[in-house]
């Protein structure tokens, strides 16, 4: 008697689902006969025996969750049995060959379920195909040549005999270290933890654009460069004394709300070692001029790595400007445990309706939230998201405003 251990499917798979067994109890097969059929998080494939004999022990039912290194079925190859195989194979195939050359005549295919539900998908009757596997028995690769479709599968269709996958090496491989493996570790707590959804809408740049324009000379007597993020920041600020629910965060307990006080609003800075985020602080007490100031330190600091522990603590709200780069809509994930986001596309010029209904050339900006479900509902998001843009189509507001 020996028992069949399931071999390991593909790196990192532990269990796989029996779609099939393409054998039954007391059925004499083998060695290379597909004996089950069953699916993992990355291919179909089929498990093969390693001995000719006799099933014995099926150790699972069709839908069961079957795990790798453990017996998946029971054989006896005894020296008796596999002469006995051998004999049968031999009669099987002579008969088949005769009934095959002798007359053409209607048949049953044998195939696995799964199979089946291939040629019905792809509008094949199922028998009128010629099976290439045991005894005839049509495989999915049958199917596939009939429907004249080359399908090209992630792993292999099989497993070698002796438990061995098929597969490319990689050209490289490079541990996940620093900046990324830090960003992998808060990006995936972040996204299975934080219920995300998004909202999206259209600001027209052009007053903003018309102000920057003629501040950037003043800010350049100072080695400022003006760009559009200083008004952002401001603005998001000023819109979040209304809505201070986006400064906030879920305690650490998960059963209250944190309101933050300070502004701590980060920027998403792009560096030759990956993505990085720092904040400015206390955002609710700076001037404009002093906002730029600090981004302009903070990216210098970040393009030479050495920002301070300090810069990357305690921020609130993170703003994901990709928009130089060239990008337009994105989806960004939270950064937690902030409970909002923005991602910012770059500038187009589009056409667009006036109130009289003439058509004009307007500079659009698209604007993608997202916000932490459990704390943000979708009309909170865009009323919040209204007062931002408001400060950001009149800008002039943010100029004479108290705060």
């Amino acid at each position: 008697m020996q028992e069949f251990i399931l071999p390991d499917i593909g790196e990192g798979i532990v269990e796989c689902e029996l779609l099939a067994w393409l054998v039954a109890e007391g059925d004499v097969i083998v060695e290379d006969q597909p004996v089950a059929e069953v699916m993992t998080d990355k291919a179909t494939v089929q498990i093969p025996a390693m001995y000719s004999g006799v099933i014995t022990k099926l150790h699972y039912q069709t839908g069961d969750i079957a795990k790798v290194h453990q017996p998946l079925f029971a054989m006896d190859v005894s020296a008796d049995i596999k002469t006995d195989v051998a004999i049968d194979v031999a009669t099987e195939a002579a008969k088949d060959k005769q009934v095959s050359q002798a007359v053409e005549v209607p048949h049953k295919a044998l195939a696995s379920p799964a199979t089946r539900r291939i040629a019905k998908e792809s509008g094949i009757d199922i028998n009128t195909v010629v099976g290439t596997g045991h005894k005839g028995r049509v495989l999915k690769e049958d199917i596939v040549n009939s429907a004249s479709k080359k399908v090209t599968r992630s792993h292999s269709t099989s497993l070698k005999t002796r438990n061995e996958v098929d597969a490319t090496p990689p050209v490289k491989t490079q541990k996940i270290r620093g900046l990324q493996a830090a960003m992998a570790k808060q990006m995936t707590h972040a996204w299975t933890s934080i219920p995300h959804f998004t909202v999206t809408d259209e600001c027209i740049m052009d007053n903003l654009l018309a102000l920057k324009k003629t501040l950037s000379a003043q800010f350049a007597q100072a080695d400022i460069k003006l760009t559009l993020l200083p008004f952002m920041v401001k603005a998001l600020s000023l819109a979040m004394h209304e809505f201070p629910i986006i400064n906030a965060s879920v305690s650490q307990n998960g059963d209250a709300i944190d309101y933050h006080s300070s502004h701590n609003i980060g920027i998403a800075i792009d560096t030759a070692d990956g993505l990085i985020v720092p904040n400015i602080k206390n955002v609710q007490e700076l001037s404009i001029y002093q906002i730029a100031q600090r981004i302009q330190d903070l990216v210098t600091a970040a393009q030479n790595n050495q920002l301070s522990a300090e810069d990357l603590r305690g921020g609130t709200v993170t703003i994901s400007n990709i928009g130089p780069i060239g990008g337009i809509t994105a989806t960004p994930i939270i950064n937690h445990p902030q409970v909002a986001i923005v991602a910012l596309g770059k500038i187009q010029c589009l056409p667009r309706f006036d109130d009289q209904g003439a058509v004009m050339g307007v500079n659009i900006m698209n604007i993608n939230w997202s916000g932490d479900h459990r704390l943000i509902d979708g009309a909170t998001m865009v009323r919040f998201n209204n007062s931002w843009m408001q400060y950001l189509t009149q800008p002039v507001a943010m100029l004479t405003h108290l705060r």
